[in-house]
This record gives C-alpha cells, structure tokens and sequence, in this order.
C-alpha cells in the first residue's frame, strides 16, 4: 500500500498506457485498481471529492506534478481524494466497465469540484495527423465539463507550468487570446479512442439539448476557469500588461 500512481504505471506512460497495463493485470480483471487497493488497506483511497479530468495523452507524473502544484498553490486540500478514470473505472471489457463508464456524470455529481488538467491551453482542433491538441479536443473531457457546470460544481484549470507561462504571454499580448481559442471547443468534431464512445456522448448530449447547448455552457465555464488562471497571475504583479489585459478578459465575460 501507500505506492505512488506512476509506480503502478510507470513513470513515463501516459493514460491510454495506464488503461492497457490495467487490462493486463489479472487481479484487476473484475475491479478497479482503487478497489484492490482499497481491499488491501491502502490508506490513499477513499471517497473522491475532486474529479479529474484530463487527455489521456499526458503521463501519470506531469498530472501528479500538476496536482501538487494546485496544492501547493492552495487550490486542492492537500488531504482531497481525486477521482482519475484509469484508477476508478474497471478497464477489462465487460457489463463491468459498461457500467462504470455509464455512471460518469454520477461521480462528477458526486465529487464536489472538477479540476481540468489542460497540457495544451489553445489547440483544440487536430489540424494534422501530427498535430498536439489539448483534452479539449476529447469528447469525454468536454462532457465531463459539461456534466460539472450542470452539477452546479466549480471548475479549475491547471497547466503545466510552462503551459501556464505560454498562456500568460499570448494573454499579454492579446486580451482576446483566450475567447478566440475557446471559441473552437466543439462536442460535435471533438474526439474519442472509441467511435462508440462518441456515438454514446452524442445521444446524451441530444437528451440534454443539443450540440449548441452544450457548447455554449461549456466555453462560458472554460472561460471563467481560465479567467481565474489569469486573475491568479494578475495578483502576483498587478501593475503587468498580463493584469491589465485580465481585467479586460474578466470584464467581456
């Protein structure tokens, strides 16, 4: 018990080799790895109260680093249990996993905030194959915002921190910066590793009134969270063009 998550995983897989290497480990193949290590008293799983949502292209440890600094910088109680979904749903093929997946907007209800890991602040259109897109570019990922706004919950944004610096600069050079990369989030052409799962989002989203709905909410959630990100940065050197141009980002929200 008491192991660290890239030590379950490897230091450096990302979270599609998170979910592979759970699906290969037969003590995991009727429950999650936080309920086996729950059974065997590991202290470090509990309820969740945050939920994470994150692209599973980044690594374990960038999203660990990143959830120490939101601690660090007094944004997650250092004691909160977080909910990640290659640790708390079932990854072996079955009515298992069917129905963990099923029950995703139940857990963010369930927790009482979603911190949102972006590693790439402004791509969220894959413009090639080669291309790095953000999580806003996954279709789980803009649902699970969706899911959290509807739940009345608060949304954080955290970055890497050089992430965090290349979207300060843009924002100092450029106030509209932010509204303008948002302004391309699409539920309709965002992505998912499985075309199932896409189709299964798109009917939820029909249900809870349509693409331009869900759309709409979740831009408007994505900019008071990244509005926060530059107030935070403002406070540090309010005399910054980086402060001037947050308060003007804040004030056209």
């Amino acid at each position: 018990g008491g192991r660290r998550l890239y030590e379950l995983v490897g230091r450096f897989l990302n979270g599609y080799d998170g979910l592979a290497w759970a699906r290969d480990q037969p003590e995991y193949a009727e429950a999650s790895i936080c309920a086996c290590e729950k059974a065997l008293g590991n202290p470090n799983v509990g309820p969740a109260t945050v939920f994470i949502s994150w692209g599973l292209i980044s690594t374990f440890v960038s999203l660990v680093d990143a959830l120490e600094r939101c601690v660090a910088e007094g944004l997650l109680d250092p004691g909160a249990f977080v909910w990640v979904c290659d640790t708390c749903i079932r990854q072996h093929e079955g009515e298992g996993k069917q129905r963990d997946v099923g029950r995703l907007d139940d857990m963010v209800r369930q927790c009482e905030s979603t911190l949102l890991f972006n590693d790439v602040w402004d791509r969220t259109v894959k413009r090639s194959e080669t291309d790095t897109v953000s999580c806003l570019s996954r279709i789980w990922c803009v649902y699970e915002i969706f899911c959290t706004v509807r739940a009345g919950h608060e949304l954080v944004m955290m970055f890497p921190e050089d992430e965090r610096r290349r979207f300060l600069g843009a924002l100092a050079k450029d106030s509209d910066a932010p509204t303008n990369a948002l302004a391309r989030v699409d539920v309709k052409t965002a992505e998912s590793f499985d075309p199932a799962d896409k189709e299964r989002i798109m009917g939820q989203v029909e249900e809870v009134g349509g693409a331009a709905k869900v759309n709409e909410v979740v831009i408007a959630a994505l900019n008071r969270a990244l509005a926060d990100v530059a107030a935070r940065a403002a406070e540090e050197d309010v005399a910054s063009v980086v402060a001037l141009n947050a308060a003007v980002y804040l004030r056209d929200l």
